[in-house]
């Protein structure tokens, strides 16, 4: 036997063994891909599993408090600020990120005055303290005589309104959305410029 014919018989005969070879490297590769989606997924139910965040009004004070009443006229000019102290819970293993929203200041149903709430990100278990100052449009309610009432009553019922958009990503395949939504009905005394009887309500929708 030439040379050459025996070249050509062993690699005829190492070619079996080479595709065995690829054969078992593929095969471990995709169970390593297996195992390690199967972790991930172990642990995206379990440890990692993504929970909702929850947005809680901590405390609300009069940082301004003006008011001048035109008897005449049944009119009244008033300025008021409140500072709204609010803080968002992470209760994830990762961190949770919350886009640009805003808060409401409401009498009686009608939106009398708005505040930024700047977007950004919670560290994972780990709670945000936020202040927000909402002041009253006053030319809002020049012609409202239920307004005029309640000023000359001394006690003006208020409601503060915040929705967060949140949303919880693991390694871009768990997911969670939710709408955290605080709505606080409270009342301002003139007299004695403090807010009382505060009663607040917290929503959670995904």
């Amino acid at each position: 036997m030439d040379v050459e014919s025996s070249k050509a018989a062993a690699m005829k005969a190492a070619s079996p063994m080479k595709h065995k070879r690829r054969n078992v490297c593929l095969g471990v590769t995709a169970a390593v891909i297996l195992l390690i989606f199967v972790v991930l997924l172990i642990l995206g139910l379990t440890v990692f599993k993504p929970k909702q965040t929850t947005t809680t009004v901590d405390s609300t004070s009069i940082s301004d408090l003006k008011v001048s009443l035109d008897i005449a006229r049944m009119r009244v000019d008033i300025n008021i600020s409140l500072d709204v102290d609010l803080s968002i819970k992470n209760p994830n293993k990762v961190s949770a990120k919350y886009k640009n929203s805003s808060a409401f200041l409401n009498y009686k149903g009608q939106v009398v005055g708005e505040a930024p709430i700047p977007g950004g990100k919670i560290l994972a278990d780990k709670t945000k303290p936020m202040n927000i100052t909402l002041t009253l449009m006053a030319d809002r309610l020049l012609s409202d005589s239920q307004f005029f009432s309640d000023v000359t009553a001394g006690a003006i019922p208020l409601n503060t309104l915040t929705k967060i958009h949140a949303k919880v990503s693991l390694f871009n395949l768990f997911k969670v959305r939710v709408i955290s939504t605080t709505s606080c009905d409270l009342v301002v005394f003139v007299s004695n410029r403090t807010v009382g009887d505060q009663k607040c309500k917290y929503k959670t929708k995904l």
